[in-house]
C-alpha cells in the first residue's frame, strides 16, 4: 500500500514538474484539449517516474495516458495548472489529483 501512495504521490508532483516544463507553449484555452507538447512532456516524465516505481512500461503508459486523458475531461490547462501549482500548499488540491491517480492505477491493477 505504501507503494501505491508513494505512486499517486509521485504522479501528482510529476504534474507539477509537467507544468513548468509545458509553460512556455501555453496559450489560452477555450477547450480542455491540452497542447500536444504539454502531453507529451506529462507522459514522458510520467512513464519514467512510474517505471522507477516499479510499473513496466506498458503499464505506465497506461497510468500516464488515463489520467492526462482524466485530466483533459474535468479541467481546462489553466484549471490544471492552478490546481496542481496548489497541491504543494493545499491537502484538498493534493487529495483531488491523488484520486485521479486511485482510478486509473485501480483500472490498471483490476484489468483483465
Amino acid at each position: 500500500m505504501q507503494y501505491f501512495s508513494s505512486c499517486l504521490l509521485t504522479l501528482s508532483l510529476l504534474a507539477i514538474g509537467s507544468m513548468a516544463v509545458a509553460q512556455d507553449s501555453v496559450n489560452a484555452q477555450t477547450t480542455n484539449e491540452y497542447p500536444g507538447d504539454f502531453v507529451q512532456d506529462y507522459t514522458k516524465e510520467c512513464i519514467q517516474t512510474s517505471m522507477g516505481e516499479g510499473l513496466d512500461e506498458t503499464e505506465a503508459q497506461k497510468l500516464c495516458d488515463c489520467t492526462i486523458n482524466k485530466f483533459q475531461g474535468q479541467y481546462s490547462l489553466e484549471e490544471f495548472k492552478k490546481l496542481t501549482a496548489t497541491s504543494a500548499t493545499d491537502e484538498t488540491a493534493e487529495t483531488t489529483l491523488i484520486e485521479v491517480g486511485q482510478v486509473c492505477f485501480e483500472q490498471i491493477l483490476y484489468e483483465q
